[in-house]
């Protein structure tokens, strides 16, 4: 009974880390022109006929239907779980090499400063969060600036209007932090004990992402009110 449970355990396991990778490719793919030129209006022609997803089933097929997928499976993943014999000793001697390596990371590289004690395995999220934030903004700054000189021919600055583009798309890359922000304080969340995780425990990584959505928030709502003052458009804003 249990080796079965294992292997269905394992099917799932595998099945949720890829789903996993998928929506990282699609985080990492989403500023690309690839992603917004091709792959979203295929998509996008497929699903907004749809009686079921409506207009809205672009969205709710790439960014809502994954999570709860993971969130369903999750939950079943650890039911079963717990059906397992936790005093299976060959089950403890297999995984104990891996149990030794998963320790490694979880010793605290950074014990002094404004993120408290850190484990190299936060570290290491951390890093690849703020890397996913600067290719979003840069992938997107990098696609738009190459358009930019129809806006000298009309007379206009270009780099008012780089600026209003890098305060437009920093709240693009706002609104990636906030689609992370709930997640670390989710009580009864399926998807936080997949990872060896709980809401308590998880509460510092909802502390980062707040301030990290208040920083580029900030930041957005400074470059517009900057470009709109030298533009003396204040006046047009409802």
């Amino acid at each position: 009974m249990d080796a079965s449970i294992r292997m269905v355990r394992a099917a799932m396991k595998g099945l949720l880390l890829v789903m996993f990778l998928g929506i990282l490719m699609m985080w990492v793919m989403m500023p690309t022109n690839t992603y917004r030129e091709k792959w979203r209006v295929k998509i996008s022609d497929k699903v907004s006929n749809s009686t079921y997803l409506g207009t809205s089933g672009l969205n709710i097929l790439i960014w809502t239907f994954p999570m709860l997928f993971i969130s369903v499976l999750g939950s079943l993943y650890l039911h079963l779980g717990k059906k397992l014999n936790n005093n299976d000793v060959s089950q403890c001697s297999d995984d104990g090499e891996g149990h030794r390596r998963a320790a490694t990371w979880k010793k605290p590289v950074l014990v002094k400063g404004p993120l408290g004690i850190v484990t190299g395995t936060e570290l290491a999220f951390l890093i690849m969060f703020i890397a996913l934030l600067v290719w979003s903004l840069s992938t997107d700054l990098h696609n738009n600036f190459a358009n930019i000189t129809q806006f000298a021919q009309q007379g206009q600055r270009i780099w008012v209007e780089k600026l209003k583009i890098t305060a437009l798309y920093l709240g693009v890359v706002g609104n990636i932090c906030l689609a992370f922000l709930f997640f670390p304080v989710a009580r009864g969340s399926s998807v936080l004990p997949l990872l060896g995780l709980t809401s308590e425990g998880s509460i510092k990584y909802h502390i980062w992402l707040g301030h990290m959505v208040m920083a580029i928030f900030t930041a957005h709502g400074f470059g517009f009110i900057l470009a709109w003052s030298i533009d003396h458009q204040f006046s047009e804003v409802q």
